[in-house]
């Protein structure tokens, strides 16, 4: 009986492996994440050759297919002081908004047109020379979301947590960079 049954249940498992890679290779990927990526790997480029950073990371909120948020994430040699941090944060923040809101194809998928910077997220993640960690009374952390931008710190004692958050709108940040261009 057994003899039997063994062929059997090797022709099946080769139809049914074979059905697997037939809907595994007829999968395609929507226009959206298409363009999503392309404008990521844009923005990437363009910011980190712009400050001397190194992207670490993305993100992407794309509930049914609806681009709700888009994210960058970078590493840079700090410290900076807040002016330094907050004209480069600001501009990473409009770059990226000049270079969703001018792609013409990601327009109809985006829940927001035009994005704002409530509708992005971008974080700066500050080493010292040598890769060595930057604690207070420096900000370690950059971030601008939800409309706000974060200074983060962090203590020696305890690194793994941040010991402090000084948050400005974005706007009132804007109009500070702005000022300091005209000046």
């Amino acid at each position: 009986m057994n003899k039997i049954y063994m062929p059997i249940f090797i022709i099946l498992m080769f139809i049914l492996s074979g059905c697997a890679l037939s809907l595994l290779n007829s999968y395609e990927e929507p226009k959206q994440a298409k363009f999503v990526s392309e404008i990521l790997d844009k923005a990437s480029k363009k910011l980190r050759s712009k400050y001397d950073m190194r992207t670490i990371g993305t993100g992407i909120g794309m509930p049914d297919g609806v681009v709700t948020m888009l994210a960058l994430s970078f590493e840079k040699t700090g410290p900076l002081s807040r002016e330094e941090g907050r004209r480069i944060i600001v501009d990473c923040v409009q770059e990226m908004l000049q270079i969703i809101n001018t792609h013409e194809r990601i327009r109809p998928y985006l829940k927001n047109y035009p994005f704002t910077p409530n509708d992005i997220e971008i974080a700066i993640f500050l080493n010292g020379p040598s890769a060595h960690p930057i604690y207070y009374p420096d900000f370690d952390v950059i971030s601008s979301t939800n409309e706000q931008i974060n200074y983060m710190f962090t203590a020696s004692e305890n690194p793994k947590r941040y010991m402090k958050v000084e948050k400005e709108k974005f706007e009132e940040a804007l109009k500070m960079v702005q000022n300091e261009n005209k000046q």
